[in-house]
């Protein structure tokens, strides 16, 4: 046998094992039947919140969220492949794991079935999953999902939460610099955190803003009335456990 028979039948081998492989890893996860079940029958977010419908969050919120985190959400299936092809090359450049390119369903996905650990297996097991919840719910019911399971930095887990937290009134209350405030948290709630940071903060209120304006999702005086509005306080609000210290 040639040379290049041999390889030819080794890469088919290996091709074979990785798709066994990931069927094995497939069938360990939860099917769409199991997920839409576990979502919707246990709407308790980890740590401490408030459950919310998402009529009662800002769509201003919702806007910021969503182009912050994931601008391609309502037009993907699960994974935006531009972004991992991105995420790939900075990854590459730098020689190690610098840049996610996780989806809003992604992190669903991740937050609620896997760990956090950066390895290949759970991107792989992510993905799946995905996939899964992309086809056992809606956009909007994922968006709900997500929005309630977002941590926001101090133990605050949900919308609803940050925005009594934060800005001491409920997430359908949100304006525009509010909206924007908590989008900016939430890639690291620790880093962001006003908290803990207001500076930091609003640096990422500019940056959360200066986007919507340039997709042109608010206006020019929206973005500066915004821009220049204070950043908000820590308040406290009754959640049973929650670490209200300032």
């Amino acid at each position: 046998m040639r040379w290049w028979a041999k390889c030819a039948v080794v890469v088919a081998a290996l091709i074979l094992l990785a798709a066994a492989w990931l069927a094995w890893e497939a069938g360990r996860l939860p099917g769409t039947d199991e997920i839409r079940h576990q979502l919707f029958t246990q709407r308790a977010p980890r740590g401490q919140g408030t459950w919310v419908p998402l009529w009662a969050v800002s769509p201003k919120l919702q806007s910021a969220v969503v182009l912050w985190e994931d601008p391609a959400f309502f037009h993907h299936s699960g994974l935006d492949y531009s972004e991992i092809a991105r995420a790939a090359r900075m990854d590459l450049r730098a020689g190690s794991y610098r840049r996610g390119a996780s989806t809003i369903t992604q992190q669903v996905a991740k937050n609620l079935f896997l760990t956090s650990e950066k390895t290949m297996t759970r991107k792989i097991r992510e993905a799946i999953l995905a996939k899964r919840i992309e086809r056992a719910l809606s956009k909007d019911e994922i968006l709900t999902v997500y929005l309630n399971i977002a941590e926001w930095g101090n133990g605050i887990v949900g919308a609803e939460a940050a925005s009594q937290r934060y800005f001491g009134k409920a997430a359908i209350d949100l304006n525009w610099a509010e909206a924007a405030m908590l989008a900016g948290i939430l890639p690291n709630p620790q880093l962001w955190n006003p908290c803990i940071d207001p500076s930091r903060a609003k640096q990422a209120r500019h940056a959360v803003l200066t986007k919507l304006l340039n997709s042109q999702s608010i206006s020019w005086q929206e973005f500066q009335d915004a821009d220049a509005a204070p950043h908000g306080s820590c308040h406290d609000f009754a959640v049973p456990g929650l670490d209200n210290k300032r």
